[in-house]
């Protein structure tokens, strides 16, 4: 992932709830037991026929989505294969997409098909590490053998759209053979991208945490630490910042101490901000950061719960004493800033955290030179190849021309996702939704596709991409989630990329109930609860369900509408992290 891309997940993405206790719920343990569907075991292998249930929940759908609900379980990303082994073997799908970048994962597609190219590397070519897994690299030689075997064609592509190298390479591939001009403005767009990526002008750098909610919610909070700081350009300033989301992705308190200019040159001093956290808050991130050039040091931060100090959880380093990554912080900044821990400038203790840019500082007093917008230039590109079509599918063929276009339009999604800031997540659903439906008008009529990606990712809930499909195409789609009770699962953590334990559910959350039944694998098509009054009646409101992204965290369970999200759950009692082909990407 990019340094944005990790941001935004962290930002955006991870919204932690409190875990409620309720009166028993045994009423809807018998229901489950009564009604999910077991299955043998996770591991693919050629005997379906404890599947066959999937028979009648996928129906005449011509699109089965499904999540995950970590992006680093053995056992899902196993199951997924066998589910995508029986929709390409006894219902006729015919076309695979994973949550990775479009042009990429179509290079797989050519080995998938061929037998051409080595799939270890096409794998790193995706760019992902969740992706970059034995478990994906056995479904992918699967499709292989299937596809050789001469029983039956499936492809592999992606709908992903967030790194623009190699749509910008293809577009401008085919580009040169009609327009000359277009192909240097591929080129100037993509630059333009980069810039935004790497963090240069008017970027940023930042150490982020997660703070539990179920703390802060409904306290007024007192974030305080200590700042030194050295040639840091105005406008640009350094500070301490806190946020809290509701489940709208909207911030209901920010703060990030822009207005109290903390520049230029300065010795240590505490500086505070202070937040009174609403009650429906749903996530809370806090940090220290760096806006524009210079240097600035962080030490000893505090948190004060109505005027008394938080004890803290136990996944937080407020003092910044650890020599490598403070627990409980990711460190971002792209290529034009350097974060360390250090122990040459100090103000308690033996370390602090040392946030610089990369390069020579502007002259004191100069703004950093403002970073072109390339939302306006994508889409003036974009236009002018789609008025090229005719021309472009004459000198090469309709199929290149079409895919040609569509990879400038991954520029364009890029391009509005860099421009949208905080919002850029929402572009992204939106955009991986337009890429599907792309995928499938390129396919024959009838075409049937199975999506990979996150639980939340093909939900429908309100502003991802499940939703814009659902919008579309309605009970012609069938959203499967996944949970798990305990075990294991890969995610970045403490700096680095590692097996990470699994919190324990308690009371009614989901997990919880069906670890109840004692049946270590099942899948519940949760379509049929109105047929029990308890199930009905415990489906009829939200309730805490597991969902973690690319980033380990101890809140890991959100208030969900399960029955409006997703039409049957793949429950696996205990689960392991994911074999990595590259455990340090």
């Amino acid at each position: 992932m990019t340094a944005r891309s990790k941001m935004v997940a962290l930002l955006l993405l991870l919204w932690p709830a409190a875990i409620a206790t309720t009166s028993s719920t045994d009423p809807v343990v018998t229901w489950i037991k009564r009604t999910a569907h077991p299955f043998d075991t996770c591991a693919p292998r050629d005997d379906q026929r404890d599947l066959a249930f999937l028979d009648k929940l996928v129906g005449d759908a011509h699109i089965v989505a499904l999540g995950e609900g970590t992006h680093g379980t053995s056992e899902f990303f196993q199951m997924k294969h066998r589910v995508v082994r029986y929709l390409a073997t006894k219902k006729g799908f015919t076309v695979f997409a994973i949550e990775a970048n479009m042009p990429e994962a179509y290079r797989v597609n050519d080995y998938v098909l061929t037998g051409r190219g080595d799939p270890r590397a096409l794998l790193d070519g995706m760019y992902f590490w969740t992706w970059d897994t034995h478990e994906v690299l056995d479904m992918i030689e699967w499709m292989r053998a299937f596809n050789a075997s001469g029983k039956g064609r499936i492809q592999f592509t992606g709908f992903d759209m967030q790194t623009p190298d190699t749509a910008a390479a293809i577009a401008r591939r085919t580009l040169a053979k009609v327009d000359t001009a277009a192909v240097d403005s591929v080129s100037a767009l993509l630059r333009q991208l980069q810039q935004s990526r790497s963090g240069a002008n008017n970027a940023f750098a930042t150490a982020t945490g997660t703070l539990p909610v179920a703390d802060l919610a409904g306290h007024h909070v007192r974030y305080s630490g200590w700042i030194r700081t050295r040639d840091v350009v105005a406008p640009g300033f350094a500070g301490l910042w806190m946020r809290a989301d509701s489940t709208g992705r909207n911030a209901i308190a920010f703060d990030n101490m822009r207005s109290q200019g903390v520049n230029g040159t300065r010795d240590w001093k505490r500086y505070t901000i202070e937040l009174d956290i609403p009650r429906g808050t749903t996530n809370i991130n806090f940090g220290m950061l760096l806006d524009g050039q210079g240097k600035a040091w962080f030490d000893s931060l505090r948190i004060d719960l109505d005027g008394v100090p938080w004890k803290g959880d136990g996944h937080h380093d407020l003092a910044l004493e650890e020599s490598g990554t403070p627990s409980g912080f990711g460190l971002f900044g792209g290529s034009a800033y350097q974060l360390s821990m250090q122990d040459s400038v100090v103000h308690d203790g033996t370390r602090a955290l040392s946030i610089r840019s990369i390069g020579t500082p502007a002259p004191p007093g100069t703004p950093p030179a403002p970073t072109p917008s390339p939302v306006a230039a994508a889409r003036r590109l974009l236009e002018r190849v789609e008025g090229e079509r005719a021309a472009l599918a004459a000198a090469t063929t309709p199929a290149e021309a079409d895919w040609a276009i569509q990879n400038v339009g991954i520029l364009d999604q890029c391009a509005r996702m860099v421009g949208a800031g905080p919002g850029g997540s929402a572009v992204r659903d939106s955009s991986m939704a337009q890429n599907i439906d792309w995928i499938l008008a390129h396919e024959k009529p009838g075409t049937r596709i199975v999506l990979w990606a996150h639980n939340w990712h093909v939900s429908r809930r309100d502003g991802w991409m499940g939703s814009h499909l659902a919008r579309v195409h309605g009970t012609d789609m069938v959203v499967i989630g996944f949970a798990t009770y305990s075990g294991q699962y890969t995610a970045f953590g403490d700096g680095k990329l590692k097996s990470n334990d699994l919190e324990m559910p308690t009371g009614d959350a989901f997990e919880a109930l069906c670890h109840a039944t004692s049946a270590p694998r099942f899948v519940l098509d949760v379509r049929r609860t109105d047929a029990d009054a308890a199930a009905k009646k415990y489906f009829a409101e939200p309730r805490l369900m597991r969902s973690i992204g690319a980033l380990a965290t101890a809140d890991q369970f959100f208030l969900t509408p399960i029955p409006r999200y997703f039409d049957a759950i793949v429950f696996v009692d205990t689960t392991t992290a994911t074999k990595l082909m590259h455990p340090t990407p």
